[in-house]
């Protein structure tokens, strides 16, 4: 067999054998992967976080289900009442998950088709709901029986360490969300309960001061958070149906910008937006997402639509693919609602994806 014709029948069987483990791994979908949406199931037999495929088009497919080796809460819809029980480092390295029922924390490696769980440690508490993170510091809010947030280093090997005497106890009160400020340097908790919003300072050594400073929010309770580009604070407020802005003054107080934007509509709890301005936040109650343009520059917030989306009940919110696409756990509906941005902010529904979630599944993340 001369030189030329080897080449060919071997070039031949090369595309044979490629086009085979196409068809086992997955085929023509795999070229368009371009990131991950996950959601946690929040089990109280086995809390699982549920990996969803994304595309370039945003479209989600269901890839795998791994296991936090901890157990959630179960119950009904919401019963986390909280905003980042489920997040992603910086880097898209670590994904992080609270166990509401065992009292824990998980963290997963992140791979480019699925997740690989390195660690999990006691939450320093009762009822983990959120977490924050900034660079390689993260705080979790333990909203059970003596509320408090505590700290923890996470190192290099996506292990976490308690960090001494960082645990604030938070009185009483029902709180939603722990985050930091872009440039680490506050620690803001919401209490819906007692319509409050707590900010502490950040130290070198990631310990926050000992006592929070408290400012009544404009609206009623205040639930879920966001930062815009310049670190005004964006607030959700439940009770209001409506977003105020703040600005956090040196001394950690308070000062609104824009009081309590309305929407006309219910249980709006959770806030998401992307790097050009638009804001959308999940009104439950409403069965709809309602869309916000956020001027950074003044720290103003206007509505654009209060009834760019609609689901069954969206609950949280993520946005990926270069801030081109939303996406919203829907527990009722089974699976996640997905939606494609456009460059006025407006909302193209792209359908549900389904993940076969039952009603007490809460949190979600996407890169």
């Amino acid at each position: 067999m001369n030189n030329k014709l080897t080449a060919i029948l071997t070039a031949a069987i090369f595309l044979c054998l490629s086009s085979a483990a196409a068809a086992f791994w997955g085929g023509p979908h795999d070229k368009g992967v371009a990131g991950a949406v996950y959601a946690m199931t929040n089990a109280t037999d086995n809390n699982e976080v549920i990996i969803f495929d994304r595309d370039a088009d945003g479209t989600l497919m269901l890839a795998d289900a791994v296991s936090t080796e901890g157990v959630g809460s179960g119950g009904g819809l919401d019963q986390l009442a909280s905003q980042g029980s489920l997040v992603l480092t910086e880097n898209n390295r670590w994904l992080l998950a609270v166990n509401a029922g065992s009292n824990e924390i998980s963290v997963f490696r992140v791979q480019r088709h699925g997740l690989d769980l390195v660690d999990k440690v006691g939450s320093g508490g009762d009822f983990p709901v959120s977490l924050a993170v900034f660079h390689n510091l993260v705080y979790v809010l333990n909203a059970g029986m003596s509320p408090n947030i505590t700290g923890f280093y996470l190192n290099h090997r996506g292990r976490l360490v308690a960090l001494d005497n960082s645990t604030r106890p938070l009185g009483t009160g029902s709180f939603s969300q722990v985050g930091f400020d872009p440039q680490g340097r506050k620690l803001v908790v919401t209490d819906r309960e007692e319509h409050e919003i707590l900010v502490y300072s950040v130290g070198r050594r990631g310990l926050p001061s000992m006592n929070p400073v408290t400012t009544m929010s404009n609206g009623l309770a205040p639930f879920s958070f966001i930062f815009d580009s310049r670190g005004h604070l964006l607030v959700a407020e439940a009770g209001s149906g409506a977003v105020s802005t703040y600005k956090i003054l040196r001394n950690n107080e308070l000062r609104v910008i824009s009081p309590s934007v309305a929407n006309g509509q219910a249980a709006t709890c959770w806030i998401a937006g992307n790097s050009r301005g638009y804001v959308f936040t999940a009104n439950t109650g409403s069965q709809t997402i309602s869309a916000y343009k956020a001027l950074a520059r003044k720290g103003k917030i206007v509505l654009l639509d209060a009834t760019a989306g609609f689901g069954d009940r969206p609950i949280d919110m993520a946005i990926a693919g270069n801030g081109r696409f939303l996406y919203a756990l829907d527990p009722s509906a089974g699976g996640i609602d997905v939606f494609q941005i456009e460059a006025d902010g407006s909302l193209i529904n792209l359908g549900v994806a389904d993940g076969g979630f039952a009603i007490y599944a809460q949190g979600v993340a996407a890169r």
